[in-house]
């Protein structure tokens, strides 16, 4: 039997899968409880790690030590504002390190700390599991995969991700964008029928919309849009609310309450995608008392208006940056299980006058079947059907630094096809500098402090010159996964400093990526949890 020599994994918030690509179609593994997605949920219960539905089951008995959400956390800086919010509504406890987002929890008396980046690489090795329970092999191969990401990752985030495909170790053959996945899968499946694609990739916890032109084994992204912090956590969040403005803000300091009811309005979101009416029913919620509460689809739909809002707000500006208008597009996909939501599909069949909703592909695999078709193509599976395909993706923010008025002076514009390398010069602003601090940010915004940092690095060993006199160099090159290395040169002295990583980044030093190998790798990640 042929065996595929690489996999395609869908690393969501919520949900994670992984796919093959053999025979001319995708295949989406099953797990150990056959089922072809797994909870990202990692649970560290009386001294035990595991990973999947078996974390998930005990989030109620166990909410501080059971995390999910990890996607939204990672790359992230603790006093993110996203990440503040967060500790709000998640039963566990988020702390810092290093300036970063962490979790806290306690194993056997002792109090632990893991980095998003740790957690997501325990769900990841679970992936790992599953492909080569399918594929043959043991725990310690080393396993080739194309990894998605959302569009809207910022550089560090993206990196953050390779990381923790590293610690569970994975060889990344790449990072592409969801949205640029699914519309491989559905360019594959459609044979590659010409037409603008408009991809709405709505997931657990981030929310994309790509702009792709389709054409013959080619998918080229024309724009990107979203909210790496929007997704169907903040519609279940949305009945939660709801329910704490009824019953008061202290249930937020329970944290098994809080978990039992996070757990029950998801599950009447979903009764809501397929029903009028759905309840939510909790026994001996907080102080002894039984609740009950309904809500009818009209209900939900009122509630959640603004979130659908926001999301159309990022489709409009996505047709704006592409430079065309809805009547350019030929069809809309649906991605993410929360497309299910019935009003978002009704709400984009109006935008797009009634236009043919496409979801002929699962929207919960989808990504995972795109990067199933790319981990086939980048590990040149012999198959004529993929042999010439290509992704054209772009840079969803512009890249830059900080100049001496505090403006933001762009390197590499948004939206420019990577990889690519661009250099631009810069002089010194005061006589005989012997050093420059280049600050770098991403983002739109003409003040550069206004955008995202993404860190710094400094030249040293400057010629000293008067002022003016004294000229860089500084080069930016974007790697085929959209992450970042910054080079600046001395014209005068050829004097060099590079910077893959920058230290401000928050992203995870070799010494700390090998402690995490060493710590999670060897453990088992699935035990039978019957006794606990």
């Amino acid at each position: 039997m042929y065996q595929p020599k690489a996999v395609g994994i869908d690393l969501g918030t919520t949900y994670s899968c992984v796919g093959i690509f053999r025979y001319g179609k995708c295949e989406i593994l099953q797990n150990g409880l056959q089922e072809r997605t797994t909870p990202s949920v990692v649970g560290f219960i009386k001294g035990q790690t595991v990973v999947g539905q078996a974390a998930k089951d005990k989030m109620r008995r166990f909410p501080k030590n059971v995390i999910s959400c990890a996607k939204r956390l990672i790359g992230r800086k603790f006093n993110d504002p996203n990440v503040q919010n967060d500790m709000k509504i998640l039963p566990f406890k988020i702390v810092e390190k290093d300036g970063n987002a962490a979790v806290e929890v306690q194993i056997e008396n002792e109090t632990k700390i893991y980095t998003p980046e740790a957690i997501s690489a325990m769900v990841l090795l679970d992936l790992k599991k599953t492909a080569l329970n399918f594929l043959g092999g043991f725990e310690t191969d080393t396993v080739g995969a194309v990894i998605t990401i959302p569009a809207y990752f910022s550089d560090s985030q993206r990196q953050a991700t390779k990381d923790a495909a590293r610690i569970a170790g994975l060889n990344v053959l790449a990072i592409i964008n969801e949205p640029t996945a699914a519309a491989l899968a559905y360019g594959y499946k459609q044979n590659w029928k010409e037409g603008i694609l408009l991809v709405y990739d709505l997931g657990g916890g981030t929310f994309d919309v790509s702009i792709i032109k389709v054409t013959n084994g080619c998918c080229e992204v024309l724009a990107v849009g979203g909210d790496d912090h929007l997704g169907g956590e903040d519609f279940d969040n949305v009945l939660v609310n709801e329910i704490k403005r009824y019953y008061g803000s202290h249930i937020s300091d329970n944290a098994r309450d809080l978990c039992r009811l996070k757990a029950a309005c998801e599950k009447a979101k979903i009764e809501l995608s397929n029903s009028e009416f759905a309840s939510i029913e909790i026994e001996k919620f907080l102080e002894g008392d039984d609740l009950c509460w309904k809500f009818t689809q009209s209900d939900f739909n009122e509630l959640c208006k603004d979130l659908v809002e926001k999301t159309l707000g990022h489709v409009q500006k996505a047709l704006e940056k592409a430079k065309i208008t809805k009547n350019d597009v030929n069809k809309v996909l649906l991605v993410g299980g929360s497309t299910r939501i019935p009003c978002i599909g009704k709400a984009l069949s109006e935008l797009f006058d009634q236009k043919t909703i496409f979801s002929n592909i699962d929207p919960d695999e989808a990504v995972a079947h795109g990067a199933a078709i790319w981990a086939a193509h980048l590990s040149k599976t012999f198959d004529t059907s993929i042999q010439n395909i290509r992704l054209l993706d772009v840079i969803p923010r512009s890249l830059g630094i900080k100049i001496n008025d505090g403006s933001f002076s762009v390197i590499i514009e948004r939206y420019t096809k990577f990889p690519c390398k661009v250099t631009k010069g810069y002089q010194t602003a005061v006589d005989n500098q012997t050093g420059a601090v280049f600050i770098v940010y991403e983002g739109e915004e003409p003040v550069a402090e206004n955008n995202k940092l993404l860190g710094k690095f400094t030249l040293t060993n400057v010629a000293p010159a008067p002022a003016g006199e004294a000229k860089f160099d500084l080069t930016y090159n974007v790697d085929e996964n959209c992450i970042l290395t910054a080079t600046a040169v001395d014209r005068q002295n050829g004097n060099l400093s590079s910077h893959q990583i920058l230290p401000d980044k928050g992203r995870l030093s070799e010494s700390q990526i090998v402690q995490m190998i060493d710590e999670i790798c060897p453990k088992p990640l699935k035990i039978d949890l019957t006794d606990v």
